[in-house]
C-alpha cells in the first residue's frame, strides 16, 4: 500500500478525534494525550441537552487548562448534534449568497421568538427550558444576520472585498513569492470564503473589527450585547451554569431585554450599511 493511501486511511480513521479536537480548541496531539468518555446529558424525564465529555483525573492538567469550555476541571458540555456537525463550505456559502432577504428574515425570526416568549405553557420546569432555548435562539438570530450581511455585502462590492483582504489578520500572515502571485490571486476568493465562514459571529470584538475595517462604518457599542453572549455561552456550553457553578436565570423579562438590545444593535448596523 502506498504512503499516500495509508495517510488517507489514517486521516479518515482519525476524523472523529480531529473534529472533537477542533470543538475543544486544542490540537489533535493534545487530545490524544487525554483520557475521556462521552456520556448523554439528559434530564430525569429524558429531555436531551446533548452530551458530556468526562475527562479522567489522570488527564494532564496542562492540556485541560487550554480548553475554555471545561467545567469543574474535567467536564465539557456539548450541545445537541454538535459532535455530528460536518461543514460543507460550498453548500453553506451558496445558501447564504442566494438568500438576499436576511434583513426581513432577522425581523421575522425575532418577532416569532418574542411571541414565543409570551406563551403560557402552564409548567414552570418546561417554561425554564423554553426560555433557555428562546434566549439561545435570539443570539443565533443576531449571529446569522451578522454573518449573512457581511458575506453578501462584501462579495457584492469589489471595494469592500479588497478592504477585507487587505485588513484581515489571516491574509496579513500569508507569505508567498512573486512568481506565485497569479496562483495566489486565483485562490483568494476561496480563501476569503473559508475565512468568513470560519468566523464565530458571536465573537463580537472580532466581528466589530471586521465590519469597521471592511465597510468603514460606525459600529454600535458591544458591551451590553456581549454580556448576553456570555450568558448564551453558559447556557450552551456549561449546561446553564456559570464558571462558579451558579445557575443562569433566564426569565421572561431577561428575554424581553435581550430582544430589545439585539433589535437596537442590529438596526444601527442596518442603518449604517443602508440596507
Amino acid at each position: 500500500m502506498g504512503k499516500m493511501k495509508e495517510l488517507m486511511i489514517e486521516m479518515q480513521e482519525n476524523a472523529y478525534e480531529i473534529h472533537l479536537a477542533k470543538i475543544l480548541g486544542i490540537s489533535f496531539d493534545d487530545l490524544m494525550r487525554l483520557d475521556w468518555e462521552i456520556l448523554p446529558n439528559e434530564s430525569d424525564d429524558g429531555f436531551s441537552y446533548g452530551e458530556i465529555i468526562q475527562f479522567s483525573e489522570d488527564s494532564p492538567k496542562s492540556i485541560l487548562s487550554k480548553i475554555e469550555r471545561v467545567v469543574n476541571g474535567n467536564v465539557v458540555y456539548l450541545s445537541p448534534g454538535e459532535l455530528e456537525q460536518h461543514f460543507d463550505y460550498d453548500e453553506q456559502f451558496e445558501t447564504i449568497r442566494h438568500d438576499k432577504e436576511y434583513v426581513k428574515r432577522f425581523k421575522d425570526e425575532l418577532t416569532s421568538l418574542e411571541k414565543l416568549n409570551k406563551v403560557d405553557i402552564g409548567d414552570e420546569y418546561l417554561k425554564r427550558i423554553l426560555n433557555r432555548q428562546i434566549f439561545i435562539g435570539v443570539i443565533t438570530t443576531m449571529e446569522t444576520f451578522l454573518s449573512d450581511a457581511f458575506i453578501n455585502i462584501t462579495f457584492d462590492n469589489e471595494k469592500y472585498f479588497r478592504n477585507f483582504v487587505e485588513t484581515h489578520p489571516e491574509f496579513k500572515k500569508r507569505k508567498f513569492e512573486l512568481k506565485d502571485i497569479f496562483t495566489e490571486s486565483e485562490k483568494i476568493k476561496e480563501t476569503a470564503k473559508v475565512v468568513m465562514l470560519d468566523t464565530i459571529y458571536h465573537n463580537l470584538p472580532t466581528v466589530q473589527q471586521m465590519y469597521l475595517d471592511t465597510f468603514k462604518i460606525h459600529f454600535p457599542k458591544i458591551k451590553n450585547i456581549y454580556e448576553y453572549v456570555r450568558m448564551r455561552h453558559d447556557l450552551v456550553h456549561r449546561n446553564g451554569k456559570t464558571k462558579e457553578g451558579h445557575f443562569v436565570n433566564v426569565d421572561d423579562l431577561t428575554i424581553d431585554n435581550l430582544i430589545n438590545e439585539v433589535n437596537i444593535f442590529v438596526h444601527e448596523i442596518i442603518t449604517e450599511l443602508q440596507i
